[in-house]
């Protein structure tokens, strides 16, 4: 299984825009919490900064969003081709949410081998 640290590690620094190969469970889900921290302590920022009441993103919000959407969309398709599926699936949300839960085929398939959860 692949760390925390190693996940973000493989995603933002490896695999920024990689849309071709596999990711594993650990890799997709470690990232996926990252987002969401990252998300929470951005607001955090924004209350103290801009007040607590109800507003639009602040740029500081843009950036993080602008900054993550990228890398994030390429380990979600990265993780429906561990299924052997192809990368437009991600528009299904429900179906693809099933397969980002759901263990990813045990053998090597068209996007490549099976992920070994060992950053490179």
């Amino acid at each position: 299984m692949m760390s925390f640290i190693d996940s973000v590690k493989s995603v933002l620094m490896n695999n920024f825009a990689n849309f071709k190969g596999r990711a594993s469970r650990s890799e997709y889900w470690w990232f996926t919490l990252f987002e969401i921290l990252a998300y929470f302590i951005t607001g955090i920022v924004d209350g103290f900064l801009f007040g607590w009441g109800y507003y639009d993103p602040t740029w500081i919000t843009w950036i993080l969003q602008l900054a993550i959407f990228l890398p994030g969309l390429a380990v979600a398709i990265r993780r429906i081709h561990d299924h052997g599926k192809s990368g437009w699936w991600i528009l299904m949300p429900f179906y693809n949410l099933y397969l980002m839960i759901a263990e990813g085929e045990a053998v090597p398939n068209s996007h490549g081998p099976v992920p070994t959860n060992v950053l490179a």
